[in-house]
């Protein structure tokens, strides 16, 4: 009888090792695809800020003569040195409140994980070694 019950302690054992690996697969899922995010913000704001750098650079005199495209919504359209400026500028704030709302959530989530591994006494075990 003692044997029936080994195995069923063992069975439930291996079913919360696999719920709680489950749970630290989502965790980092999670904050994989925040980290994502974040890249490809950053890599647009540089993006914005060549560019803004790049036709900040023509001398004001210069630029109502000059013609300036900007794609939008995937078309492009013909616009003039300073409204694409403004638009550049208008894009990199919002960009830059989108970055710090993910750094936010970046930093919560790792809290959360932190917390969530002390309560269940997690481990990382990588190649035989604990971190």
């Amino acid at each position: 009888m003692s044997t029936v019950s080994d195995a069923e302690k063992q069975q439930a054992q291996d079913q919360k090792a696999q719920a709680l690996q489950q749970q630290y697969n989502r965790y980092q899922e999670n904050i994989t695809n925040l980290q994502t995010q974040l890249s490809t913000i950053t890599s647009q704001i540089h993006e914005h800020s060549i560019v803004d750098k790049t036709l900040s650079g023509i001398a004001p005199a210069e630029r109502g003569n000059r013609k300036c495209f900007k794609m939008i919504g995937g078309v492009l359209v013909d616009k003039s040195v300073d409204e694409v400026i403004q638009i550049l500028n208008d894009e990199t704030k919002s960009l830059n409140e989108e970055k710090t709302k993910f750094d936010q959530e970046l930093v919560k989530a790792r809290k959360e994980m932190e917390s969530w591994m002390k309560k269940n006494n997690i481990k990382i075990v990588k190649g035989g070694a604990q971190e």
